[in-house]
């Protein structure tokens, strides 16, 4: 009862009298709340419960910028950083989109991957905030492709990325809002998204569609996506328009995607339609250089791996985002995600430890901030003088300072600081400064959640699990296959350096 009046009083819905309906109607219609009283109250000690206490006072705030410190154990064991390069798990229809001469047919595979990148969104536990300087690296070998993130400002909250292989770029900017509810939480990333092709000069920029969680305190919880995608060539030959459809509060057509494609006089040229958690397909309405009036082409489809941790429904991608071993552990800079302690303790199961730690380097963090005298730099990004939004782009050395680093370490030399500047030492980011260190030996899933995997035979494993990669790959000379694998994990040594 406790719960539910404190719910009421928030949302406007007194208990002293009856509401007038048409001050019911107002409620619900408010830009405030756009939710109605519970009828079922949250069990105490529910998640919903504990979220709604520690959220209840913020209705209708920004609650990324609200200074909310949820409880370890209600996040998932990733960094922002890291949830960011789920982003490109279905790089390969890109290097599909690459090989395409005609400029219709490669918007629409740019169409897929912009969709795609949602696919990955259907798990609701936060994830922790990026520390100023943080940084996350990821090599997917399926792709051949390389990431990069680093958060570039704290206040506001700005994190920028750039992937790349030998075929395109794809870079972006993110600035995330969220606006609370009551029972949904709407999130807006405010991500600019750039792909640029090498063997052309097609240019593609994207905004996102709106994002909205509901039922977060009641009910069963579920991402909605809705609103549009919109895609342009920036020189004036192309754009595609895909709306996320949005589906009513009892029924509808959750996950559904549709739009077209428009040439520079805005005719309709390809039709799209698909679910953002599965597919997407492409019937062509007109001729264009390459593919006929009427033909169809199936743009992306998402091969659903099995959950190998289910407490955190990962999946084997997501699982690979944390492993690393000792080999990666003397390459990777200070700042990288998967030394987190409190991401690393809560991995372990240890919320605790996670906690203590999170409050540690949040404190750190301030602390930081009261002694800087001068303005945050980043390292790895700068802002761009040509963009008129502030563009963070990546400025390169990165990779450059990894590989040299890598022959260092293989003649036994001091590194010379490589991957580690001066700018970075002994902030909350430098993981190793703190006087307890993520350990790489621990691998990220216990044995139980790996029920898929045959430990007699990994081979015959269709999980491609990196655990079981990189304990074949690490101690191996391998040379970037000329052809996409069928597994991932973040790259041997060997194959980071050969892929600078």
């Amino acid at each position: 009862m406790d719960f539910f009046r404190s719910f009421q009083k928030a949302v406007g819905l007194g208990l002293g009298s009856p509401t007038p309906p048409e001050a019911a109607q107002q409620v619900l219609l408010s830009p405030r709340s756009e939710v109605k009283a519970p009828e079922n109250v949250p069990d105490d000690g529910s998640f919903g419960s504990i979220l709604w206490s520690f959220l209840s006072s913020k209705l209708g705030s920004d609650v990324l910028r609200a200074g909310i410190s949820l409880p370890s154990y209600m996040y998932e064991p990733l960094s922002i950083l890291q949830r960011q390069a789920e982003m490109i798990e279905h790089a390969n229809i890109l290097n599909e989109a690459a090989k395409c001469v005609d400029n219709i047919e490669q918007l629409a595979y740019v169409c897929a991957f912009a969709v795609s990148g949602y696919s990955s969104t259907q798990r609701y536990k936060p994830n922790f905030n990026p520390l100023l300087g943080e940084t996350f690296e990821y090599v997917d070998k399926r792709s051949n492709t390389k990431f990069l993130v680093e958060q570039v400002s704290h206040h506001p909250p700005i994190s920028a990325f750039h992937s790349e292989n030998d075929q395109w770029k794809f870079w972006q900017n993110s600035s995330p809002t969220t606006k609370f509810l009551g029972n949904s939480l709407d999130l807006n990333t405010h991500g600019n998204s750039y792909i640029s092709f090498h063997g052309s000069q097609n240019q593609f920029f994207y905004t996102n569609p709106s994002t909205r969680i509901q039922n977060i305190i009641f009910g069963t919880m579920r991402m909605e996506h809705y609103g549009e995608l919109n895609i342009r060539n920036l020189n004036g030959s192309a754009s595609a328009i895909i709306t996320f459809t949005r589906s009513g509060y009892f029924q509808g057509t959750q996950y559904q995607v549709e739009g077209f494609i428009y040439d520079k006089n805005k005719n309709k040229c390809v039709k799209l339609e698909g679910r953002w958690d599965s597919h997407l397909n492409a019937t062509w309405l007109v001729d264009t250089d390459c593919v006929s009036t009427g033909q169809k082409k199936f743009l992306w489809k998402h091969e659903v791996e099995p959950i190998i941790v289910e407490e955190y429904q990962f999946r084997p991608y997501t699982v690979s985002l944390n492993e690393y071993d000792d080999k990666l552990d003397s390459l990777l800079p200070p700042t990288d995600s998967r030394r987190r302690l409190d991401r690393y303790f809560l991995e372990k199961g240890n919320s605790d430890a996670a906690s203590n730690w999170k409050r540690t380097m949040e404190e750190r963090q301030r602390t930081d901030k009261s002694v800087r005298n001068t303005k945050w730099n980043p390292v790895w990004f700068k802002q761009s003088e040509e963009s008129e939004n502030g563009l963070w782009i990546y400025c390169g050395d990165y990779w450059e300072q990894r590989a040299r680093k890598l022959v260092l370490l293989n003649e036994g030399k001091d590194t010379e600081g490589l991957l580690n500047p001066s700018s970075i030492q002994g902030l909350a980011c430098d993981f190793l400064n703190y006087d307890t260190k993520a350990s790489p030996k621990q691998q990220n899933t216990n044995s139980k959640n790996h029920s898929s995997i045959n430990q007699n035979n990994p081979e015959n494993n269709s999980t491609h699990c990196s655990e079981i990669l990189m304990q074949k790959q690490l101690h191996e000379d391998i040379v970037v296959p000329e052809k996409p694998s069928d597994s991932f994990s973040s790259l041997s040594e060997v194959e980071a350096l050969t892929m600078v």
